[in-house]
């Protein structure tokens, strides 16, 4: 069974990615499965009961919050329960932006509240209102302005409105994925990981699936081929960055890729950045 949703506005273009979607009937306890985009994702909620997985944090956000997915980072979504959920969803390139707006947020925000800030809330109405009245490249500006205007706000923000109602997923999960982030690029295995941990595998490999919905195995891949693809994207050779992401052999490598983004590494450049809603 799907959730029953319905799209109040969409907008897709070679620079960005937008809608605006009610859950009329959301699954309960439905989990969006883990992923990477090549580019950064914003999601503001307007209704219902979700968190926000980012690597091993989990976030809390209420009405008119703001959850920041940075490009290469593990994240999903996960619906608590059958409360309607309505959210606004961009995906755009923070490279594209003005006066590099993106970058001077500090690098640790993950989550935003919003409530109060009438100057960031009316943003994403004007949203809608833009997808009625405009089309084509008229509408990409307005929609790319705007993205860089809610940016340019939130770093107006004091600190305390940032990252607040986050939770530690597991303390356990947690040191593994620190341990995994300073060391995925190696040719780091499980059993590297729970040795350091001081667990047995198979409890890692439990608890990876029970908050995180995905294998350690799977996790380490994951970070591996979005960090791949984003040295392929900056022009780098496939064959001269696989060891480099912590492949040993250059067709495991290749099978990786393949399996994961669906086309072969030396197609990346040849493709449009990846825009596809996941969450």
């Amino acid at each position: 069974m799907a959730n029953i949703h319905k799209i109040i506005s969409s907008y897709t273009d070679e620079t960005l990615t937008y809608n605006h979607v009610k859950f009329v009937e959301p699954l309960v306890n439905y989990h969006f499965p883990l992923h990477t985009h090549d580019v950064c994702e914003m999601i503001f909620l307007k209704g219902g009961n979700i968190s926000g997985i980012i690597d091993a944090t989990t976030y809390k956000p209420t009405k008119n919050c703001l959850l920041i997915f940075r490009a290469g980072i593990p994240h999903r979504i996960q619906i608590e329960d059958d409360t309607e959920y309505e959210r606004y969803d961009i995906l755009f390139d923070e490279k594209l932006l003005a006066n590099k707006i993106f970058y001077r947020l500090p690098k640790n925000i993950c989550l935003i509240n919003c409530n109060g800030n009438n100057y960031i809330i009316d943003s994403f109405k004007k949203l809608d209102y833009y997808y009625e009245h405009f089309t084509g490249k008229d509408l990409e500006i307005l929609i790319t302005k705007l993205i860089e205007e809610i940016l340019f706000n939130i770093s107006l923000l004091p600190a305390n409105d940032f990252n607040n109602n986050l939770i530690i997923t597991h303390p356990v999960i947690n040191r593994a994925v620190d341990y995994i982030n300073s060391h995925y690029t190696e040719n780091i295995k499980i059993d590297d990981i729970s040795k350091h941990l001081c667990v047995a595998k198979s409890h890692l490999h439990y608890l990876f699936m029970e908050n995180l919905q995905i294998s350690p195995k799977k996790f380490i891949n994951i970070k591996r081929l979005a960090k791949a693809q984003r040295l392929i994207r900056m022009g780098e050779s496939p064959t001269n960055i696989y060891l480099a992401c912590g492949f040993s052999e250059y067709t495991t490598f290749f099978r990786s890729y393949v399996s994961y983004f669906g086309h072969s590494p030396s197609e990346e450049n040849k493709l449009p950045v990846e825009r596809e809603f996941k969450s």
